[in-house]
């Protein structure tokens, strides 16, 4: 034969000759001899996998471009197991079209935006708090239309809050950050020594400021402040030993001081 342009069936009954004309694609050979044309791969799972030559037993497989891994490709196997495989394949370096999720803006305009799979909503709250207190912006921060545009432009399914529940975060942001200075300051292998600082307001309301600083495992400085309190008159001398001593069984480091500045 010449690059198998014909296959000859010789019939054990008689001696007619039957010719039958190749597919467009390449056939391969069974283990009787004969030749078996590829079916017509009509699956898009199929331009991720390549055949191989048929093994001993005339059995079709191929494998998986990206890792290797080989798969039974016979007619009657289906495409199930090859669909799974690259769901889980690890050597794939680009996203399915199904994760990604397209949808259209509000309010009609027909713009297509996309959403994160990993947005966090909580954490998008966390982080508001976090930007409003270290750069000092007021609650209503997050009620502002142009700042609520750049939150829904980034995300449209956002769910926009308003200045009381940021004022929720922040506490709760505080009681957390709380915790970590108590943490801190229990771990701390050295003695606290304390720096105070009392401040009138144009109301002539008064405020204490109390700074811990200590030495850390590294033979570092390190300084927090504990509180930022209001204190009412009459300030006396007593009356701000009491308030100092009850900010510190607060934090339980009564007994882990030795100077107050």
């Amino acid at each position: 034969m010449d690059n198998l342009k014909n296959t000859i069936d010789f019939s054990d009954d008689d001696d007619e000759v039957e010719e039958v004309h190749p597919p467009t694609s390449k056939p391969f050979q069974c283990q009787d001899g004969t030749y078996k044309r590829q079916r017509k791969l009509t699956s898009d799972v199929w331009a991720e996998f390549e055949f191989l030559e048929p093994d001993t037993n005339g059995v079709l497989c191929c494998k998986c471009k990206r890792c290797g891994q080989s798969y039974n490709a016979g007619s009657n196997i289906g495409t199930g197991n090859l669909r799974r495989h690259l769901d889980r394949c690890k050597k794939r370096k680009f996203r399915d079209v199904g994760q990604m999720i397209l949808d259209c803006g509000s309010g009609g305009s027909g713009l297509l935006t996309s959403r994160s799979l990993n947005f966090d909503p909580t954490m998008f709250r966390e982080l508001l708090a976090t930007a409003i207190v270290r750069h000092e912006l007021p609650f209503q921060f997050a009620e502002y239309e142009g700042v609520r545009k750049c939150f829904t432009h980034s995300q449209h399914d956002v769910k926009v809050v308003s200045r009381n529940t940021i004022k929720s975060d922040i506490l709760q942001l505080y009681r957390k950050e709380k915790l970590k200075v108590k943490e801190s300051l229990k771990c701390a292998p050295s003695r606290n020594a304390l720096t105070s600082d009392f401040w009138s307001s144009i109301t002539t309301d008064g405020y204490l400021s109390l700074t811990a600083h200590f030495i850390d495992d590294n033979w570092c400085l390190q300084k927090m402040i504990l509180n930022f309190s209001f204190l009412p008159p009459p300030h006396t001398g007593l009356a701000l030993c009491n308030h100092v001593c009850s900010l510190l069984q607060e934090c339980v480091i009564q007994k882990k001081c030795f100077l107050l500045l």
